[in-house]
């Protein structure tokens, strides 16, 4: 398609010019006239570049190269994998994996002030399964708080990406999806104090236990 190639010509011209985010494009036309493409072709490529987040337009004051970020095209995931016939245990399968190949690196990274929200949250987790209560909103926020320290949007996003989906299939699973087991307020409590004591090993080993709960739920999807 024409456009494919007016946006590589756009992505080189912003490259070999050294262009940083918030540096300005020159006009369409003139843009147009550099790179040698039509402006219509032009302007499909502007249009899919700010869907990617490499450009960005202000309104009334043209084009800008945008700050670099894997959000846009993450938030595009969902569509491509909440589809039929995507399986739930497939996004688990793809978390988990991240979550606990994550443990040696939170470990070694002093994430103290981190640590000791988690082990609240846990706390707090563990006083409402003796109540009976659900927390997913407190589930959720210990594990964006756990691996924010990291400072690592890649994996921030990820971290949002799955907890966004894996919900979405939930919530089309309905009854089908079995209740969690009690005491995951306790689960989660294990993995910090593996964590606090710096043992990356028993670490992953809990958070693969965590999971284990998990994967009973979604087994039963199969059996229903």
């Amino acid at each position: 398609m024409i456009y494919l190639v007016a946006q590589r010509k756009l992505r080189d011209y912003i490259r070999e010019h050294g262009l940083a985010a918030g540096a300005r494009l020159p006009s369409e036309a003139n843009l147009a006239a550099e790179l040698g493409v039509s402006r219509i072709s032009l302007r499909e490529a502007t249009r899919s570049l700010q869907t990617l987040g490499v450009i960005e337009a202000q309104h009334g004051n043209g084009l800008f190269v945008s700050e670099f970020s894997f959000k846009p095209i993450i938030e595009q995931l969902p569509y491509g994998l909440a589809g039929p016939g995507t399986a739930v245990a497939e996004v688990l399968t793809a978390r988990e994996a991240m979550e606990a190949g994550l443990m040696p690196a939170v470990a070694r990274a002093g994430l103290d002030e981190e640590l000791r929200r988690c082990a609240a949250l846990a706390r707090e987790m563990i006083e409402c399964d003796e109540r009976g209560e659900d927390y997913q909103e407190l589930d959720e926020e210990f594990h964006r708080t756990l691996y924010s320290g990291l400072r690592n949007p890649l994996v921030d996003n990820l971290i949002d990406l799955f907890w966004r989906l894996f919900g979405e299939l939930c919530r089309e699973a309905g009854d089908r999806l079995a209740a969690p087991a009690p005491h995951r307020g306790v689960v989660h409590a294990r993995i910090i104090e593996a964590l606090m004591a710096q043992d990356e090993e028993l670490a992953s080993r809990r958070m693969h236990e965590h999971f284990d709960d998990l994967r009973r739920r979604v087994a039963a999807l199969g059996d229903s």
